[in-house]
């Protein structure tokens, strides 16, 4: 199970008050680099081959999970051997991205992905556990496509797709961000004419993640890094999808073995020095037996090992985790950087597969509010809630699922697990399941996406938020890269990464 990068700011607040002293470390535990990066999801692992390959500088991942992959996850299921990728699913290409994947050192193979179609699909609203009605007809499926074409060329005529992607180098000063942008996405799909997108957006940024109430109300500028321009040819058919042979998980494997030791485990940095003429950094870390390996996927569920302190000292700092007050806590912030970080509002998501002997195989439970029957163009839920779920074969009783809440640290696992517990039971006590029997829904496979979204107000960007954000980069010897301040998307978060890994590398 995957765990979320959220430190609490009251268990590092009193280590990161306190000085760094080289003598209080074991000399074999003090660890010099070019480049310490925090963080081996898809932007950290990415960048830290890259800067070990092609720039010839050496690395250190300070890695809180016992493997790499951030939002990727690959279950094998027991019984049949067949693979499910439950967190992050499919590839799309992005300019030259895909060229990471075939990498002498990388080299895996990518094969074209289709829907696999099959599956029955009920609506019901998981709130009331009543199924819409059987003269529910959900939205015409060309509609969303020719309204997301019609988005696109707008985007591109504009000239927004490139101020957004795959980050914000080229947003304009605060104010002089196109007023556009800063609608919520409802008022600039009816400015537009292309209301039938949103019911094909609300699905694939989750239900759109750290709304913190309703979809139609979440700034443009924000839903565009959870659906950029890129992203929303594979909709009208210009782009396709792919996945990796043998799951999703195996680039991660891969990159695993090929950092070795560079990469510390189940480790995170609890106090910080920070300046421009370089970092410390001391870690929380698990030290394994001299004859154990370092762990990686092959090895998840592996113990953590001893714990030990190390001391990172390093000429630049990559910040690859979402930039939340609690994630960045103890990095010795200024106070003018404490502003900064306060002002974002994310929320959070999960996925997970799951097991029930009575829930029907070969459906797909889609929630939906009953008021979709009325206006189908308008599904939308308030959070907390699970989107759907899925059958994953006739002939198995796992199924997927996904859920989004409002508030990130407010929306831990256990909260999820709840609402999913809650909503099938809902479903059950109106008599649109069957009666489970007493059987518990047993979660074989849990992923947390962590914060999540893009909360910053239309004011705090017209103020300058975002330009003060990318005016960090560098300043203290620290870079940030991820979702936090990029398109949501792994090819995107490398094609992010190529950007900046040219200024990091500067004076090394």
């Amino acid at each position: 199970m995957r765990t979320a990068t959220i430190l609490t700011a009251g268990a590092i607040s009193a280590a990161s008050a306190g000085r760094i002293n080289r003598a209080d470390f074991r000399r074999e535990d003090i660890i010099y680099k070019d480049v310490a990066i925090i963080g081996g999801g898809a932007s950290g692992a990415h960048a830290a081959v890259r800067l070990r390959q092609d720039y010839n500088k050496s690395v250190v991942v300070v890695e809180r999970e016992p493997i790499l992959g951030g939002h990727v996850d690959t279950y094998v299921d027991k019984t049949t051997g067949r693979i499910h990728d439950y967190g992050l699913a499919l590839y799309f290409p992005y300019l030259d991205s895909f060229d990471f994947f075939s990498r002498p050192e990388i080299n895996v193979t990518l094969s074209p992905w289709f829907p696999a179609g099959g599956n029955e699909v009920r609506y019901i609203d998981f709130t009331s556990g009543q199924e819409l009605t059987s003269t529910f007809q959900p939205p015409d499926e060309s509609a969303g496509p020719i309204a997301v074409k019609k988005f696109h060329d707008l985007m591109t005529a504009n000239g927004w797709d490139n101020m957004t992607q795959p980050g914000y180098w080229g947003l304009p000063a605060g104010k002089d961000i196109p007023a556009d942008l800063l609608l919520p996405i409802g008022q600039f799909a009816k400015k537009h004419g292309i209301e039938a997108m949103l019911s094909t957006m609300y699905p694939s940024t989750g239900g759109g993640v750290g709304s913190r109430g309703n979809f139609e109300d979440i700034l443009t500028l924000s839903i565009i890094k959870a659906f950029p321009t890129a992203w929303s040819k594979v909709f009208f058919g210009e782009v396709a999808m792919f996945s990796i042979d043998g799951g999703n998980q195996f680039l991660y494997d891969k990159i695993s073995t090929l950092l070795g030791k560079d990469v510390l485990y189940n480790s995170q940095v609890v106090n910080s020095k920070r300046s421009n003429s370089g970092i410390e950094l001391v870690v929380d870390s698990a030290r394994l037996d001299d004859d154990e390996e370092q762990p990686g996927k092959s090895q998840k569920g592996k113990g953590k090992g001893k714990a030990t302190k190390k001391l990172i000292i390093a000429k630049k700092l990559l910040l690859a985790i979402p930039p939340t007050r609690e994630n960045l806590a103890p990095f010795d912030l200024t106070p003018a950087e404490k502003a900064h970080f306060s002002k974002p509002k994310y929320g959070r998501s999960h996925t997970a597969i799951a097991k029930h002997s009575k829930l029907p195989a070969g459906v797909q439970l889609r929630n939906l509010p009953l008021s979709a029957t009325a206006n189908p163009l308008s599904p939308f839920l308030q959070t907390p809630f699970v989107l759907s779920f899925t059958s994953l074969a006739t002939n198995s009783p796992l199924f997927s699922l996904g859920s989004s809440g409002t508030n990130y640290a407010a929306f831990p696992p256990s909260e999820a697990k709840k609402v999913a517990r809650k909503a099938i039971q809902t479903m059950v006590d109106a008599g649109t399941l069957p009666d489970l029997e007493g059987e518990e829904v047993e979660f074989v496979a849990w992923s947390d996406h962590g914060p999540g979204g893009f909360g910053v107000s239309a004011q705090e960007l017209r103020e300058g938020w975002m330009e003060d954000m990318y005016a960090l980069q560098g300043k203290r010897s620290t870079w940030f890269t991820g979702n936090g301040i990029a398109a949501d998307f792994t090819t995107m978060l490398w094609k992010f990464n190529d950007q900046m890994l040219d200024r990091i590398a500067e004076g090394l």
